[in-house]
């Protein structure tokens, strides 16, 4: 493996400052009634006096937040007035609250929001809680674009935590797709976009309500289920897509999200929305859970399954684990409290590591993208009771394994509880193997359901870039400029070139005893990093190639952008167009012709392609279209 901290590293490695929301005592106090099972709102009028003393009398209004008839929006009804100490309906799912001057109602004391897991009155508390004796909790907290590395580099105190008796590290998990959607669709449903594309065309609305999830099955099993995830605009099933048209589990925050991210003062800081209102971004998603686990792990034990995701803080910068770290384990610590590692089985892990910046240039820059961290905790009574499993987390810890791996491990948790039930297979993975069984010590990443693009395995050695290899990157830059005019962007993005080669390596092969050999399938495999002009762009992509009888496979969905791209792209919506692309116009310039309706005859042409492609297979459209 490599070091977690490099001389190269040491120049880029500065922490962010700390930033806070507000310096501002709560003016708002919401606690849960256990007796009436309901949330009541306190105003605390010391705070009012303190903290308001020049303004004069006020008053203070609640809106409901409700969820639209789909994830595109939400709905914040009227203002009623909010009276002290008052208990909100069993139905809401949030609440806007404000206290404005009495006699200036311009003048406003304080604005915040919070979200309520309400009590499930259908429920058969007895059930519940003999159910939650022998199915256990599953809850999975997600941190975007953070490695097993860097989560270690960035995040000491949480990486201490979870090294604590019951966790497990899987320090072999890598990745099976470019960015979230791919990587966490084959966590949740065994396949990929690609695999669901008979089923799911994510350009059409309602497709992610055909796919079957494990909430799910979890809530056929019986379970409560919860989904919550920070940044509503550039959330993994609503980023360029439509999302989910039914609500998908029992307790969904985005509608809340929605609105308060539109309704309330946002801080942008690490180009995200860092804050909102009064709190942390993330912090809205770790309530959620908390209150989750209070309502029933501690109180009222139900069996519960959940999603909670956040990507606020580093998505697009690879040290904001710095500045998460504290807040982070001081969750995992209260959900410790509320007894959450005595009844669940706890899944920490990320997507996938830095995707672009400047760690990606590091020379293990392309480990870390495609190792994510992945630590999985069983409790004490799972583990006596299931010793097989918790024998095979410890062998495992430094063995291949993938998603599907883990999507396999969730259903074998599953299969116990609800034995007869249909759980699909992972697609086109016959080698896959659950995670809580004993896998094998010599793995290929074919055998984990790996592409190749993304194996950290396979063996490379550096080449000289010869006039062959040169032609074939000019023909991925191609490539690229292919798709974007079948994407119909010809006219609003600039025409690629090759601006050069920093590396390329070839794949290597050897037999059981260690010797080289040829390619088994008469197939080079080269991995190449290179840059383009006029936009700088700097990629990494993998190739394959027979030059017995001159086939080239490229996929244009294999070409990673290692470097940001931000606004440049900003004239383009579809995910692989917007890593090509550096549009025409600026971005006001943009804005302007489509105010005044100008169509596109007056936008410079490009000039026409020179490099013939005929040796270009081009069978992977459609995953351009989702990954």
């Amino acid at each position: 493996m490599f070091q977690m901290f490099t001389s190269a590293l040491a120049t880029i490695d500065e922490p962010i400052p700390l930033r806070s929301c507000t310096n501002e005592p709560d003016l708002f106090n919401v606690h849960f009634d256990t007796q009436s099972k309901r949330y009541v709102i306190h105003v605390d009028t010391q705070v009012a006096l303190t903290m308001y003393s020049n303004y004069s009398d006020y008053s203070c209004t609640y809106q409901e937040i409700k969820r639209g008839a789909n994830d595109s929006y939400s709905v914040l009804r009227a203002k009623n007035y909010l009276k002290q100490d008052w208990m909100v309906p069993q139905h809401f799912l949030g609440v806007l609250l404000e206290c404005r001057e009495y006699s200036n109602s311009l003048r406003v004391l304080q604005r915040d929001a919070f979200a309520f897991v309400q009590y499930p009155s259908y429920r058969n508390d007895r059930n519940d809680a003999e159910r939650s004796l022998t199915h256990p909790s599953v809850l999975l907290f997600g941190i975007d674009s953070m490695s097993r590395i860097n989560f270690q580099r960035t995040m000491p105190k949480s990486a201490e935590f979870v090294t604590q008796p019951g966790w497990y590290e899987m320090q072999g998990y890598n990745k099976v797709g470019d960015n979230t959607l791919p990587n966490l669709l084959a966590i949740l449903t065994g396949r990929t976009p690609r695999q669901w594309r008979v089923t799911c065309d994510v350009r059409k609305p309602g497709c992610f309500d055909y796919i079957d999830y494990w909430w799910n099955h979890f809530s056929d099993a019986g379970y409560l289920t919860a989904y919550a995830e920070d940044l509503a605009s550039i959330s993994t099933f609503n980023y360029l897509k439509y999302g989910f048209q039914r609500q998908p589990v029992n307790y969904y925050l985005r509608p809340f999200l929605v609105v308060i991210e539109n309704a309330m003062q946002t801080i942008t800081y690490y180009h995200s929305a860092y804050c909102v209102g009064r709190r942390y971004s993330f912090s809205y998603v770790f309530d959620f859970a908390h209150q989750l686990i209070q309502r029933f792990i501690r109180e009222t034990p139900k069996p519960i399954f959940g999603l909670f995701w956040t990507s606020s803080f580093t998505h697009e910068d690879y040290r904001g684990g710095y500045n998460l770290d504290s807040h982070f384990v001081d969750y995992l610590t209260r959900f410790q409290e509320q007894g959450l590692f005595d009844k669940a089985i706890v899944i920490l892990l990320s997507d996938h590591g830095r995707r672009f910046g400047p760690l990606t240039e590091l020379p293990s820059g392309y480990i870390e993208e495609r190792s994510p961290m992945l630590h999985i905790y069983l409790p004490e009574w799972y583990r006596k009771k299931y010793p097989s499993i918790a024998n095979a987390l410890q062998q495992n810890r430094q063995r291949l394994c993938s998603n599907f791996d883990l999507y396999l491990g969730i259903r074998q948790v599953l299969e116990q509880v609800r034995p007869r039930a249909h759980y699909y297979f992972p697609a086109q993975c016959p080698q896959c193997r659950s995670i809580f069984r004993r896998l094998p010590k010599s793995r290929s990443c074919q055998d984990a359901g790996i592409p190749e693009h993304y194996c950290t395995c396979d063996p490379f050695i550096a080449i000289p870039p010869r006039g062959f290899l040169v032609y074939l990157t000019r023909l991925l830059v191609n490539r690229m400029n292919k798709h974007l005019q079948r994407m119909g962007h010809e006219n609003d993005c600039y025409h690629l070139w090759l601006k050069g080669i920093h590396r390329i390596e070839q794949k290597q092969y050897f037999n059981k005893s260690g010797h080289q050999i040829p390619s088994p399938m008469g197939y080079n495999t080269y991995r190449v990093k290179f840059s383009t002009k006029p936009n700088s762009g700097l990629f990494r992509a993998t190739f394959m190639c027979n030059n017995d009888i001159e086939i080239v496979n490229m996929r244009v969905d294999r070409i990673t952008r290692l470097n940001t791209y931000r606004d440049e792209s900003y004239c383009v919506e579809e995910a692989q167009s917007r890593k090509f692309c550096l549009c025409l116009k600026t971005k006001n310039q943009f804005l302007d012709s489509n105010e005044l309706g100008n169509n596109k005859s007056n936008i410079a042409k490009k000039k026409p392609f020179k490099t013939k492609d005929t040796l270009l297979t081009d069978d992977a459209d459609y995953d351009e279209l989702i990954d």
